[in-house]
């Protein structure tokens, strides 16, 4: 069960992406993928979890703000179209937009509507990074 702020909040983050139907496999930071044994998957979505400076709002021990961004890329293999990649990419916007989590104590309210950069081409496989900008209070202690 994560403990720390950051690890709530990916955890929720996470499990918001993965609540969408039909989600792809996803590729997630700091563990093997695709699994031992297995192929790499001709379409994934990878996770990258970018928390920014703490921001100190108020005077003493008060809850800090945390800010971040979670990028989850579509990666499409290369010669499908981008189309694919594209209404996945806005599937994922849509799961994140105008929307507030809660875990562990922890209010976490994406702060403006995520958005897809242009697809990128890294060997064999195109990707469209989608960023999901997010606000979150620590909770009390």
């Amino acid at each position: 069960m994560a403990a720390g702020t950051d690890a709530i909040i990916f955890k929720a983050l996470t499990d918001r992406l993965l609540a969408m139907p039909q989600v792809l496999p996803v590729a997630a930071p700091n563990i093997v993928f695709p699994p031992a044994g297995q192929q790499m998957p001709a379409k994934y979505l990878r996770l990258a979890f970018l928390p920014n400076q703490t921001r100190q709002i108020t005077m003493g021990n008060d809850p800090q703000q945390k800010r971040g961004l979670l990028q989850v890329s579509v990666v499409w293999a290369v010669g499908q179209g981008i189309i694919g990649a594209l209404d996945l990419a806005d599937k994922v916007i849509d799961q994140f937009k105008n929307q507030t989590l809660f875990a562990s104590g922890v209010k976490i309210t994406i702060s403006s509507e995520p958005w897809a950069a242009g697809p990128l081409q890294d060997g064999d496989r195109v990707q469209i990074p989608v960023t999901i900008p997010y606000i979150a209070f620590e909770p009390e202690n």
